[in-house]
């Protein structure tokens, strides 16, 4: 057989206030050529280093023909340009390849571009134009995709993330890989997808695959694959700051005949709906932290979760909310906090270890993010590259461009051109912030951070801050979306799935 693997991987943030051109990607993720695809994934633990390997497992004598890799860290909405550049050159490695049996696709399932809403069905339906109808596609994707009918009835298989925090990329490769040689091969017949469109959007903060009803919902759908009624299962909270016009989070059930596929998909999403008022963030002001930080008992480090300022959310990560809040008061707790700032990053390579200096920082991409203005001490400069502690990334470090810590009386703050790894520790550690050390650390992320802080956190707290992530969904600046769904509308429904693509 002769397969096809590419990736067009990136989480579109509508409300964020730049674009995500190619410099970007190339700056904050990855641009591969074809022949570049197998060294950067295989053994990384991504989602491509799972397709690679369970094909060779299931299909030792395939033909593997890899197409380009485009990655970004989430950002801005995309520039048209990224996503014309990504399909022109996989168009040419398509023409290139004679007769295909499968393409497999990463993807993140949230792309938006200037252009399209929702680039990925866009993407699909381009390289159907070429390849035909008969071969059998197969797409790994976040579990915050926006999985529409469009890109639903593109695809044969659609594999998202089980996990949040996303701990099982190289998993969710393998099941694609695994579900699409099935459909491809001599199960054909007996592979068969159905999706259900859920009318809702919660915040990415309110739940998790750990504990809680959300977690309770994927332990029944890994009952529902363990005892063999269905094949897969993915249920799609839909990342909450996309703004468009048609909106809805997705189960997708792949089961060996139709009614089962559908039932079991109608079954998983009316319980996702049912659970909805569930998934609620509860958030503290950013005084109240710093006071629960400052007494003696509160259990530290005391992690506050800046979700609104989350670059993993596509937000840019320039914002000094808490800083400035910190620097009000006369008695600081220890305190760290990260911040994405290359003006404030190069004067401090200038001026050098061992400076103080006034410094102005925050606000560099979002003119509506807070800022400081202050006296700071230059305690280290950095390449900043780390060895990240999560997995999921190729190669073995990540880069934040340069970095430098200063410190503001007992406030260091790390300040690096563009954050990446938010969730990970490391983006602390690498640059001589212990967090266990401090009273309060910022995190800029969502949930991620939980699986690699849980285990040194001594409280964590959501937190009301400024911001394109902000977890107040029902607040949101959107232009386009509709306001028929819940948050805004809160009714009984029922909800139905439907085979898309037999």
């Amino acid at each position: 057989m002769k397969i096809v693997c590419t990736e067009f991987r990136q989480e579109s943030n509508s409300l964020s206030p730049f674009q995500s051109d190619l410099a970007f990607w190339r700056n904050n993720g990855w641009v591969l050529r074809p022949e570049e695809m197998r060294g950067a994934h295989e053994g990384s633990g991504s989602a491509m280093a799972g397709m690679i390997s369970e094909i060779e497992r299931l299909l030792p004598d395939a033909h593997i023909v890899f197409g380009p890799g485009f990655y970004a860290q989430s950002g801005g909405t995309a520039a048209q340009h990224v996503m014309d550049s990504y399909t022109e050159q996989l168009v040419d490695v398509l023409r290139g390849a004679g007769d295909i049996d499968m393409i497999l696709f990463s993807f993140h399932g949230a792309l938006q571009t200037t252009e399209f809403d929702d680039a990925e069905a866009e993407v699909l339906r381009r390289v159907r134009e070429v390849v035909g109808e008969d071969v059998v596609i197969g797409v790994s994707t976040d579990l915050h995709a926006y999985v529409s009918r469009a890109f639903a009835e593109r695809a044969d298989i659609i594999s998202g993330y089980q996990t949040y925090p996303h701990v099982d990329f190289e998993e969710t490769g393998r099941r694609a890989a695994r579900l699409t040689i099935r459909k491809a091969t001599d199960s054909a017949a007996d592979t068969v997808m159905a999706w259900a469109s859920i009318p809702m959007i919660v915040p990415a903060s309110a739940y998790n695959s750990l504990e809680g009803p959300f977690a309770d919902l994927i332990h029944h759908g890994h009952r529902m694959v363990a005892d063999g009624t269905i094949l897969d299962f993915s249920i799609y909270q839909m990342q909450p700051w996309l703004d468009v016009a048609d909106p809805n989070s997705t189960v997708v059930v792949v089961a060996k005949d139709a009614e089962t596929a559908c039932a079991r998909a109608g079954e998983l999403a009316q319980l996702l709906y049912d659970a909805r008022h569930a998934f609620t963030t509860e958030l503290s002001s950013i005084d109240a932290v710093i006071d629960f930080a400052l007494q003696a008992d509160s259990a530290k480090p005391v992690i506050l979760v800046d979700s609104a300022d989350s670059n993993n959310a596509g937000a840019p990560g320039d914002s000094m909310a808490v800083a400035a809040k910190l620097l009000d008061r006369e008695v600081m707790p220890r305190s760290a906090t990260v911040v994405s700032d290359p003006v404030a990053v190069t004067r401090a390579h200038r001026l050098g270890v061992g400076t103080t200096a006034e410094f102005h920082i925050g606000g560099q991409m979002d003119p509506r993010a807070p800022q400081i203005t202050a006296q700071g001490y230059i305690r280290s400069l950095h390449d900043g590259t780390f060895r990240p502690q999560v997995v999921g990334h190729t190669g073995d470090s990540v880069s934040v461009g340069r970095a430098a810590v200063v410190r503001f009386g007992n406030l260091d703050v790390m300040v690096c051109e563009h954050i990446a790894g938010n969730g990970d520790p490391q983006l602390y550690r690498a640059f001589g912030i212990d967090p266990a050390m401090y009273d309060l650390v910022v995190v800029k992320a969502n949930t991620s951070f939980r699986a690699a802080y849980r285990d040194i956190a001594g409280t964590i707290v959501p937190t009301d801050t400024p911001g394109a992530a902000s977890a107040n969904v029902a607040d949101l600046p959107f232009r386009r979306m509709p306001r028929s769904i819940y948050p805004w509308v809160d009714e009984e429904r029922t909800i139905c799935a439907e085979v898309v693509r037999g």
